[in-house]
């Protein structure tokens, strides 16, 4: 019987970079094929019954099921991407020191991955109980959520009673987390010879003005509040424009990321900000929303919340639900209407940085 740990160092040595698009990534180091088999291969073992669902592009998302008879399951899922690595390999080579296992995707998401396998093999050795237990493993989470798309339109995940999605939270239950909407936005100009700008008009410029427009805008949304989710917020993530330097640039992109209270949904946050460049005389166009999801929280009152709770406790856990701002697959599993919190060891401030890492105690606690 493997532990958390031999899991987690395992499951770090196995490259499953999501190339966000890219082509020119080594094969070898892309993907989440070899996790997958790894996966599959160690539900095979436990007994439990497999699942697989096809998520395109030769992945899938694997997991495995303990039937007990039940009206009710638990559906608890981590995802087998992660992001890349740059030139630094040696964040494939998983390492222990300091009480801390160390590599790309102990805490994002591979330790909650190897908590949720471990449980599911040790629940397999106790047929009688009061759930179903599903285990999924799910791809694409850092890009294109194919996974988790694929996860809430199959049976048997989808009609799941109550949701549970590792993520670095620190081993707190939380059950609110901030909507989500991104979109692009583009303004455009005239080429010229750099030699004669004044022949052209440069869209750069041009983004120049609505990016101070954004900052001002940016600062009145902290007085969108809510009591339980805090303060919305916006965040330019990406700029690109212009040919090259002689050339006046015709064109120029950014991305935006909008983090939404309860009070807002996505597209009045994209409607809310196009009317607010528009009045200023700007002229841009803005893209369809890229990513909408709906801010949510899970009352303390739901019995989903309650078991939760009562585990964290025995646990030796913090008890009292959080919530957080960053996003996850929870939110499309609550949005096809699995009630779903978030719990797993780590903490997202460790997450995609090369000191990517997990406290063994609060892996073990998982």
């Amino acid at each position: 019987m493997k532990d958390a740990k031999e899991l987690l160092k395992n499951l770090i040595a196995l490259p499953s970079i999501n190339p966000m698009g890219r082509a020119d990534l080594p094969p070898k180091l892309t993907g989440e094929s070899r996790v997958a088999a790894y996966v599959e291969d160690f539900i095979r073992k436990t007994g439990a019954d497999l699942i697989t669902q096809d998520t395109g592009g030769g992945m899938k998302n694997v997991g495995g099921m303990i039937c007990r008879g039940s009206k009710k399951t638990i559906l608890l899922q981590a995802h087998m991407d992660t992001v890349g690595i740059g030139e630094n390999l040696r964040l494939l080579m998983p390492e222990e020191r300091d009480g801390k296992i160390y590599g790309r995707g102990a805490c994002d998401d591979k330790g909650s991955l190897a908590a949720m396998l471990s449980a599911l093999q040790k629940a397999a050795q106790k047929p009688a109980g009061d759930y179903n237990i599903i285990v999924m493993a799910v791809t694409d989470e850092e890009y294109t959520w194919a996974g988790s798309r694929t996860l809430v339109e199959n049976q048997p995940t989808k009609d799941a009673w109550l949701g549970i999605v590792g993520e670095p939270t620190g081993c707190r239950l939380v059950n609110g987390y901030k909507g989500v909407a991104r979109f692009a936005l583009e303004t455009t100009g005239v080429a010229a010879h750099s030699s004669q700008p004044e022949r052209g008009s440069n869209a750069i410029y041009r983004m120049g003005r609505v990016l101070a427009n954004l900052e001002e805008y940016s600062a009145e949304l902290t007085k969108i509040c809510d009591g339980t989710l805090g303060c919305e917020t916006l965040s330019v993530g990406t700029i690109s424009g212009g040919e090259a330097v002689n050339i006046v640039p015709e064109s120029c992109k950014i991305e935006i990321d909008r983090r939404l209270t309860r009070k807002t949904y996505p597209e009045e946050a994209r409607e809310s900000l196009q009317r607010h460049l528009q009045e200023r005389g700007l002229d841009f166009t803005l893209s369809p929303l890229m990513d909408a999801q709906r801010a949510a929280l899970i009352e303390e009152t739901h019995p989903g919340v309650q078991l939760l709770t009562d585990s964290c406790r025995r646990a030796g856990i913090s008890p009292k639900p959080i919530t957080v701002a960053f996003g996850s697959d929870a939110y499309r599993m609550n949005n096809a209407g699995i009630p779903t919190l978030l719990l797993g060891p780590g903490s997202i401030d460790v997450a995609h940085t090369d000191a990517e890492h997990i406290p063994v105690s609060e892996l073990e606690q998982a």
